[in-house]
């Protein structure tokens, strides 16, 4: 068997090494120890808080359009109506909350952790009316469940989840949330945290229904551990699984 490494040449394997398994493994299953362990479980959040324009990852980077949106709006276009209930984890400025205003949803809302990017967002994007919701995942996520508050879809766009520290079970969360999808264009074997995240959304009562590695159907090529893939999962009727088995 063979692939390419990240500069496009031939190599003899076209399969990750074991100590990224064992991360996978570590991550997906020993969140509680994570906890206790990590001084550095907040990191990411603090980074992408105090982000401001021009900065590396400021909220001007993510005000233009990006290859990934098009994807999710196709796969939200066909599972729900206009007037299902959505929510973008990680909306950033909410760039692509305001592509899906133009297609006619009414009923969208984002969580991003940085005020500016939501200030700009609201300022020049025009989407006052959409419910922007400021805080981290940890934060807001369990209010949301508290409040039990759901959406028809959920969606994640890019490198948002997998810098989630897995001391905090965002999978869990999720599907806490989410009645119907959870849609996400997902880096599964780089970034912070790897996981197995078919594994996990399984047992919290959702199957993979669709799975595209990359998430646009091209060739596989240059880094493969920055390989995005596209990950559609629907939540599982309890009942009629009991029928069945």
């Amino acid at each position: 068997m063979v692939g390419e490494n990240r500069n496009g040449l031939m190599m003899e394997r076209n399969y990750f090494p074991i100590f990224i398994y064992i991360k996978k493994i570590f991550n997906t299953l020993f969140p509680k120890i994570l906890f206790g362990l990590s001084p550095n479980r907040y990191w990411a959040q603090q980074h992408w808080k105090f982000q401001g324009k021009e900065d590396i990852h400021g909220f001007d980077k993510y005000s233009e359009g990006s290859e990934f949106f098009p994807v999710i709006i196709h796969e939200i276009q066909i599972r729900v109506k206009n007037h299902n209930s959505i929510l973008d984890l990680g909306c950033n400025c909410g760039y692509c909350l305001n592509e899906l205003k133009k297609e006619g949803y009414t009923n969208i809302s984002g969580i991003d952790i940085s005020p500016e990017a939501i200030a700009f967002g609201r300022e020049n994007f025009n989407i006052t009316d959409v419910s922007l919701i400021l805080g981290s995942f940890e934060e807001i996520l369990p209010k949301l469940v508290r409040q039990k508050k759901q959406f028809d879809l959920v969606y994640s766009v890019g490198a948002t989840l997998e810098l989630v520290h897995p001391s905090f079970d965002i999978i869990q969360h999720i599907a806490k949330i989410s009645k119907g999808y959870v849609v996400l264009i997902i880096f599964e074997w780089g970034h912070s945290y790897p996981r197995f995240w078919e594994y996990e959304f399984n047992r919290n009562g959702f199957i993979l229904v669709k799975c595209i590695r990359p998430f646009d159907g091209s060739t596989i090529r240059g880094d493969i551990y920055s390989i995005p893939s596209l990950m559609v999962f629907k939540k599982i009727d309890k009942e009629l699984v009991k029928k069945i088995y």
